[in-house]
């Protein structure tokens, strides 16, 4: 039996070395043809391409973002970005960086609670990194304004609109970005009506705040917002201020040394300090340069006193105080009218530069109302 099994053992091996042999590979044969090439795929993008469209070397961007944190866009922006959660949300399209992006998107004058808003940046007003190239630069609202004041409760405001596109200085509409929050705003049932007889109360705690809040240049700009007469007396005045935001405010670029600050480019300054006197570099193009013998000083002056006396007329009437803040208390339709007009003027603060014929209405409307014109 053991012979047996040391036979089969021996079969088997023998069989093993058999089958071995049977499988080895032999020698490699001649390569055959190459197969036809495959087609090419698509070259990809080099990763700076975008990039360096606006990153470059030259001192362009660095320029515009060093300006912009010289305005009051900047450093006013981030002091105030709280409001964009503050009063329902109506504060935030001029406040936030969040809340202006939803209201362009949205179509509206109202830019949403936002409790952790951003302040204003580039990207607020410029299409940044959306594609990454040159045209990112554009802007998000190029579109004429529907006023936020149509949108008062008792309807005295309706169809006010403002464009500032300039087939000269701005045929592109740039400036209705600036105008988009440059805007009065005025909620609730307490608007004035001089066409009507009667009074409206208005309360100490509400008094401080009320009237056209704040930005009211874009308004001033397009002859709207105020109170003219008796006869419909909201109705757009047809006058508008004769150039653009930017073909002013943003026209030159004075950096530190030659005027001893920021003014134009985007700072938006038309002044080096917040008292100094406005520098009319872009203006005197056509106001002297070209012939022109308009004083703007003089114009900012004269208009100027004309406020005063306004005001004036109101603090004697019991109607303002010494800042120029409305005094509680009940008041009639035209008596509020006519503050209503002061504290436009006001807010504007160019004294007339933006729209003077629209400024000197207002002012001589509100004194007539008041009975001291």
């Amino acid at each position: 039996m053991k012979k047996l099994k040391q036979f089969i053992w021996l079969v088997v091996m023998a069989l093993a070395v058999v089958f071995a042999s049977c499988t080895k590979e032999g020698p490699q044969g001649p390569p055959g043809s190459d197969g036809t090439n495959g087609t090419d795929g698509i070259n990809g993008i080099d990763g700076t391409t975008g990039c360096i469209e606006c990153h470059t070397n030259d001192s362009e961007l660095p320029i515009k973002i060093a300006q912009f944190k010289h305005s009051l866009h900047f450093s006013g922006g981030q002091e105030h970005v709280g409001y964009a959660n503050y009063a329902g949300g109506s504060c935030s399209m001029c406040h936030s960086h969040n809340g202006f992006i939803k209201a362009v998107e949205d179509g509206t004058n109202s830019g949403g609670l936002h409790p952790e808003a951003a302040p204003m940046s580039c990207s607020t007003c410029h299409q940044i990194h959306t594609t990454y190239k040159r045209g990112d630069y554009a802007l998000h609202y190029t579109d004429a304004v529907d006023f936020y004041l149509n949108e008062n409760d008792n309807g005295i405001f309706t169809g006010l609109e403002v464009d500032a596109t300039n087939q000269y200085s701005d045929p592109d509409g740039l400036s209705n970005t600036c105008i988009k929050c440059h805007q009065p705003r005025h909620r609730g049932t307490s608007q004035p009506d001089p066409s009507v007889e009667g009074s409206i109360e208005i309360s100490a705690g509400s008094a401080a705040h009320w009237g056209p809040h704040y930005g009211a240049q874009g308004a001033i700009f397009g002859g709207v917002g105020g109170y003219i007469g008796t006869d419909n007396p909201t109705a757009p005045s047809g006058t508008k201020g004769h150039h653009s935001c930017k073909s002013c405010h943003m026209s030159f670029n004075a950096l530190t040394g030659n005027y001893g600050g920021y003014v134009g480019g985007h700072s938006m300054k038309m002044a080096a300090t917040e008292d100094g006197e406005p520098v009319f570099t872009a203006c005197d193009e056509c106001h002297t340069d070209r012939g022109a013998t308009i004083d703007l000083p003089g114009k900012m002056a004269a208009n100027k006193i004309l406020l005063d006396a306004l005001h004036a007329d109101l603090m004697a009437a019991g109607i303002a105080d010494a800042d120029g803040h409305l005094i509680g208390g009940t008041w009639t339709h035209q008596q509020l009218a006519a503050y209503w007009n002061f504290a436009l003027v006001k807010n504007d603060h160019s004294y007339g530069i933006h729209n003077e014929e629209y400024t000197q209405s207002l002012i001589n409307a509100a004194r007539t109302y008041l009975g001291t014109n």
